[in-house]
């Protein structure tokens, strides 16, 4: 056998495992919270506060969006560094990935100021 047929089989061989392997690593890096889309969320859930109410929840969501938003990036970046910016399968064998916790949080936050808008909260209130 040649050794260019040898190379053939090799690599038909070979291409499976690698697509696999690709998929994987793609699928195993956390994003950072920069490239997490907000989950939509209906600002009706909000209809009954009134303005105070609204700015108090407003600044519960942004807290927890600031901490979990910070262990995002932190592991994102472990990905990173773990991998040498190379995706792997191990990027984040250990570590909880909170990307639906940011989404969520992020949608609460668009539908909480879509519903200080609708209600006319003033600029005392932003």
């Amino acid at each position: 056998m040649s050794h260019k047929r040898q190379f053939q089989i090799h690599c038909r061989a070979l291409s499976p495992a690698l697509a696999v392997a690709a998929a994987f690593g793609l699928a195993a890096c956390a994003k950072p919270t920069r490239e997490i889309e907000p989950a939509p969320v209906d600002p009706g859930l909000f209809i009954g506060a009134d303005c105070p109410q609204l700015v108090a929840r407003r600044a519960r969501i942004a807290q927890a969006l600031i901490f979990a938003g910070s262990a995002q990036d932190q592991l994102a970046a472990d990905d990173r560094t773990r991998t040498f910016g190379v995706p792997t399968p191990m990027g984040t064998p250990f570590d909880a990935d909170r990307e639906p916790q940011i989404a969520r949080l992020k949608g609460e936050l668009h539908a909480v100021n879509a519903q200080m808008d609708a209600q006319r909260c003033g600029p005392d209130f932003r």
